[in-house]
């Protein structure tokens, strides 16, 4: 899958399953599926545009079809300037993004461990307790904290060590949450214009309140409730550590604090993911991955020839193949003059096979075409375009009788470089020839059979296949 499309379907895979989670899971007890939902679903949401349903690709062609070699087309004028291309700001523009974003974790989690080392620490039973010395910041203590193994207090709390706090954040680290919020972030800084990542970071943040909660209360602590609210009075708020109190989950963990256990129906709410998230996979999976015959294709593509009837047998073995006008060389030559790379598939550079299916028929004609897998952007429309728009064949015989016979002609779409790359290159040779910059753009990919760039000597030398 291609960058844009895939950064879209993923989005569209975040907004999905956390919609489902703000409006039918949050308000559950059920503290652990939660976070678990929060997690897979954010795996689910990179992976799943990935997937390709099972389709009539090269790997399941109709049997016995005889599939002709693959043609390769590329973009036979290429754009010409000495700037950046409208792609090339766009990426450079998404690379600073990430580049900021990685900076800005780096920051923090530096700052976290320059923290810990002003401390003291003592190693204790599954955990660092780390203390830290009073007034270490200008604007008062930091809160007390849990990072990794490492549980932080501050002046304040070290000397008392309350024990819901201990117990709170020894759940932060018991239950690994450093590591959800790692992975978020380094989430958010792939995917850093999109809003829905930073929602999940609050969600999860949120639900590690709950579950640390939780297992304070495993012992009864009917004063807890006035002890967050009290100690949030007087702590700020940490970035991207586990404080003990987070100003922003406050309310809502108390909520939770007095609310009943949910009942086991709601586990309903989890499973009705499953069926919206196979549905929006289907939905996005390309149209031109189904089979599509000539009635299928819209009006500017049914008009260029006229559906011929098949009379008789459709063969897929024969003894004389079908030949174009002019054997292999002629059909090749045909291709490359008559088949485009379609605008919108350079602007977004797709690339990949459209494989199409046709039949010539026992006068030549070219019938039945039928689009096997396609890239979208308008290669398919294109490769139909062409195939369509053959001249007649000479039919293929069979025990001395001609019949019809059906094909599968694969092609190749690739992007060819553009001069660009050759930029400071004075010396070109094509096949030990002296060629020109203009000769070197001019060989189809697919022709190209070794490329060696020397940029010391500021020479490329092309053999072709």
């Amino acid at each position: 899958m291609n960058a844009l499309p895939y950064f879209l379907t993923a989005s569209l895979y975040l907004a999905l399953f956390y919609g489902c989670y703000r409006l039918l899971l949050r308000r559950n007890t059920f503290f652990g599926l939660n976070r678990a939902y929060l997690l897979v679903s954010v795996l689910l949401s990179l992976l799943l545009p990935l997937v390709e349903l099972p389709n009539q690709t090269a790997n399941s062609l109709p049997v016995g079809a005889i599939t002709l070699p693959t043609f390769v087309v590329g973009n036979p004028h290429p754009s010409q300037t000495d700037g950046l291309t409208t792609s090339q700001w766009i990426w450079l523009f998404y690379g600073l993004g990430i580049i900021v974003m990685l900076v800005r974790l780096g920051v923090h989690v530096r700052a976290v461990f320059a923290l810990i080392r002003r401390g003291t620490a003592e190693r204790q039973s599954g955990y660092t307790l780390v203390q830290l010395p009073d007034q270490l910041t200008p604007g008062g203590q930091v809160p007390s904290f849990s990072f990794g193994r490492y549980l932080v207090l501050n002046h304040t709390d070290a000397l008392t060590q309350p024990e819901v706090l201990m117990r709170h954040e020894k759940a932060h680290i018991r239950q690994r949450h450093t590591a959800d919020i790692l992975f978020i972030e380094l989430v958010q800084a792939v995917f850093w214009f999109n809003p829905m990542v930073w929602l999940y970071k609050g969600a999860l943040q949120e639900v590690h309140e709950f579950l640390a909660d939780r297992s304070v209360l495993q012992t009864p602590q009917p004063d807890y409730p006035r002890q967050l609210v009290a100690y949030a009075l007087n702590i700020p708020s940490a970035a991207l550590t586990t404080p003990f109190v987070s100003k922003s989950t406050l309310k809502q963990r108390i909520v939770m604090l007095q609310k009943p256990q949910t009942h086991r129906r709601a586990l309903l709410g989890y499973a009705l993911v499953l069926p919206l998230a196979a549905l929006l996979t289907m939905c996005t999976q390309s149209e031109q991955d189904q089979p599509q015959s000539e009635s299928a294709l819209s009006g500017s593509q049914a008009s260029a020839r006229k559906p011929v009837k098949v009379d008789g047998e459709i063969f897929t073995v024969v003894e004389n193949q079908p030949e174009f006008k002019g054997g292999m060389a002629g059909l090749t030559t045909y291709m490359s003059q008559n088949l485009h790379y379609p605008e919108a598939a350079q602007k977004v550079r797709a690339e990949g096979k459209v494989f199409v299916n046709f039949i010539v028929t026992k006068t030549g004609e070219i019938t039945d075409v039928q689009l096997l897998k396609g890239i979208g952007f308008g290669a398919d429309e294109e490769a139909i375009r062409v195939v369509k728009s053959m001249p007649r064949w000479q039919p293929a015989t069979q025990n001395g009788h001609i019949v019809n016979v059906r094909y599968n002609l694969p092609i190749n779409f690739t992007l060819e470089e553009d001069e660009t790359a050759f930029k400071g290159i004075e010396n070109f040779t094509i096949n030990g020839k002296k060629a020109s910059l203009k000769d070197i753009m001019a060989v189809p990919a697919g022709k190209i059979g070794r490329m060696d760039v020397d940029k010391e000597h500021k020479s490329v030398s092309i053999t072709t296949k």
